[in-house]
């Protein structure tokens, strides 16, 4: 099919099918505004950088993905003012934050990741039907040829939560594990590289449980994988 030609429209069918879900669970449309208002802004703010820096307009696909992600998880309680600040992290993270012309971080994460710093609230209210993101993710996973990011974020994530008598299953987000984690483009190929890659987060979102609870652990563990990114990129796969 020409629709699952491109990877990013299996994502995006997925998110909005997540998003419509959760809509009716809210109370009033303020989830529904502020996830779309996130969305057409991150997008907005990436044809316009893009236009200025490489002179091209480009279809936003990466953007509309990382709006939804980011104000899916996001607490929509939140000023509205958040939505200007949160769309244009992600954008930063992607055109400025880049080692060999590639940018390091997930861009949705980067900018979820100053959010739990800076102690702002995540709801996770996109992960709105877990059987239906296992479902997809496994496609959406297998397709990219994922597979070991999951093993290795699983490995060492089951065996350091499982030493605290805590549930690793019932603890992880399978929305981070099959869509946040393999990120194409910031999580890197081959099975050697995308196992560590996976390992460097699981081991660093169990400590960030352990040492930082505070904060996200697995919004920032990736933030610490993506930081391995410069290195990872010399393995030989």
């Amino acid at each position: 099919m020409i629709f699952l030609k491109d990877k990013k429209n299996p994502v995006i069918l997925l998110l909005s099918i997540l998003f419509i879900i959760k809509i009716p669970q809210q109370e009033g449309l303020r989830f529904a505004f502020w996830v779309f208002g996130g969305v057409v802004l991150t997008s907005l703010f990436d044809v316009l950088t893009t236009a200025i820096l490489q002179k091209k307009i480009i279809v936003p696909k990466s953007a509309v993905i990382s709006g939804f992600i980011i104000y899916g998880i996001l607490d929509y309680r939140q000023t509205w003012f958040v939505l200007v600040i949160f769309s244009l992290l992600p954008i930063i993270s992607k055109h400025i934050l880049k080692f060999k012309h590639k940018h390091i971080f997930n861009p949705a994460n980067f900018s979820l990741a100053i959010a739990t710093l800076f102690k702002v609230p995540l709801t996770w209210n996109i992960e709105s039907n877990i059987y239906l993101i296992i479902i997809a993710g496994l496609y959406i996973v297998y397709s990219l040829k994922k597979i070991p990011h999951i093993i290795g974020f699983f490995v060492f994530f089951i065996s350091l939560f499982s030493t605290q008598k805590v549930n690793p299953f019932l603890s992880v987000s399978w929305f981070f594990v099959f869509i946040m984690l393999i990120e194409p483009k910031t999580s890197g190929f081959g099975k050697w590289r995308g196992f560590i890659f996976g390992g460097i987060a699981g081991i660093a979102a169990f400590l960030i449980f352990k040492f930082f609870p505070p904060y996200d652990f697995l919004v920032i563990g990736l933030f610490v994988a993506n930081l391995f990114n410069p290195l990872l990129e010399k393995l030989k796969n």
